[in-house]
């Protein structure tokens, strides 16, 4: 029988899934929306607060792997065990599924296959209802290109120490070197953005009447 991806070792992963950084593709906004109609469809709508494309392949002009990465936050009375049935029926945690608790997240991955990648790959993140900070990273890049653009760049360096042995990409067997080399960069303007932004994510901001700016969905 042949193996599972999630039954890979870590270097049996490496070599199935290397770390790609791709130009901005315009397709990628389009397959937010398809695969964000299939989730919705999928999962219970009261379980649902907010959905955002995150990461690099929401900002436009940015460097990134080609995987679309979604943040899906939930009620607080959410069935996490059944939300998560309702994911996996269509895809999603077959091949990566990782929890986290304290608080509670989940990462779900979906487009992995024993053989690589396919043709197109989405990271889905799940969370309570929070003022999480890659909303206002995506948002920060947008918004200054120049810092864009040095994160472009940041990016292609890590990936450069990640093959030539200076950063280790699967640690204590999970593929997370490549995020933690970024950790300090987005920690910083995740930061920088809050201000800008004046925490227009948090939970108070979004269900306040006079909420315009980060509404369901």
């Amino acid at each position: 029988m042949a193996k599972k991806v999630s039954e890979l070792s870590a270097d049996e992963f490496k070599k199935t899934f290397p770390i790609i950084l791709k130009e901005y593709n315009t397709s990628y906004k389009d397959w937010y929306e398809s695969e964000k109609k299939i989730i919705l469809d999928a999962v219970n709508a009261e379980d649902v607060v907010r959905m955002n494309h995150i990461g690099s392949s929401a900002v436009e002009g940015v460097i990134a792997k080609p995987t679309i990465d979604m943040l899906l936050e939930i009620d607080g009375c959410c069935n996490v065990t059944r939300l998560v049935d309702a994911l996996k029926a269509i895809g999603y945690g077959e091949a990566i599924f990782i929890r986290w608790d304290d608080p509670m997240k989940l990462l779900l991955g979906k487009g992995y296959s024993i053989d690589g990648y396919e043709e197109k790959v989405f990271h889905l993140h799940v969370r309570y209802l929070g003022n999480w900070d890659e909303l206002y990273f995506r948002d920060y890049l947008i918004a200054h290109p120049d810092v864009a653009a040095e994160y472009g760049k940041l990016k292609e360096n890590i990936l450069s120490d990640i093959e030539s042995g200076k950063i280790r990409r699967i640690v204590d067997g999970r593929p997370n070197g490549y995020s933690e080399a970024k950790l300090k960069f987005v920690e910083k303007y995740s930061k920088a953005a809050k201000e800008e932004f004046r925490n227009c994510y948090s939970p108070r901001a979004i269900l306040s009447p006079s909420a315009d700016s980060a509404g369901k969905y």
